[in-house]
């Protein structure tokens, strides 16, 4: 990464803190725009130049999309060859980032309490939700070869989203807390579901 897009990453950043900050102290609507920007040390017009408004700065990048390696990773097959597996390796990507732990923890719990503090948030947060659940259901048709009149793709993707989500508010976010434990729960999740969903046991 060169240094033009380290220092993007790294404003878009200082506004995302600056707007949890300021709105878990007074409130978001004791909050603007002009006072965002000037916590993090630029203009007005550079927020703008990120976020169209501080509701947006303030859900930041979550979920996250997976890139498109993960992405195309999945519609070929792989990484795994089994379906649930690499499902689950697509869910696991809009929650942690094996880069820098500690600091997604960090964002993911000043995001719960956030959330917490300011329920209107959750709206614009479920409809990140929604849009990330139709890229899913595209990579799920194309790595399957559903057609268009197909509905399993999407009711993969809304039931995997919904078990992300149930997954996001059991982790605690702490230092013990692992890829492999979040692909636990995930997993876990899943198994209820179809355990929950499957036929009946016939009885002979």
């Amino acid at each position: 990464m060169g240094l033009r897009e380290r220092k993007k990453q790294a404003t878009r950043r200082a506004l995302q803190e600056a707007g949890i900050r300021l709105t878990l102290e007074r409130g978001l609507e004791n909050v603007t725009v002009e006072e965002i920007a000037l916590e993090a040390d630029v203009s007005t017009r550079t927020f703008f130049n990120y976020f169209a408004t501080k509701e947006e700065a303030l859900l930041g990048d979550v979920p996250a999309t997976p890139d498109e390696q993960v992405r195309q990773a999945f519609v070929d097959g792989g990484p795994t060859g089994d379906f649930v597996e690499d499902l689950i390796t697509v869910l696991i990507t809009f929650l942690v980032s094996t880069e820098d732990l500690a600091t997604q923890r960090a964002d993911m719990l000043l995001r719960k309490k956030l959330t917490e503090r300011e329920p209107q948030l959750v709206r614009g947060l479920l409809a990140r939700f929604h849009n990330v659940e139709v890229e899913l259901a595209g990579a799920i048709a194309e790595r399957t070869g559903a057609g268009p009149d197909d509905d399993r793709p999407q009711l993969l993707a809304a039931a995997g989203m919904a078990v992300m989500r149930h997954t996001m508010k059991r982790l605690h976010y702490s230092e013990s807390e692992e890829p492999a434990d979040v692909r636990a729960k995930i997993r876990e999740a899943l198994r209820h579901l179809g355990e929950a969903f499957a036929p009946p046991a016939r009885e002979d």
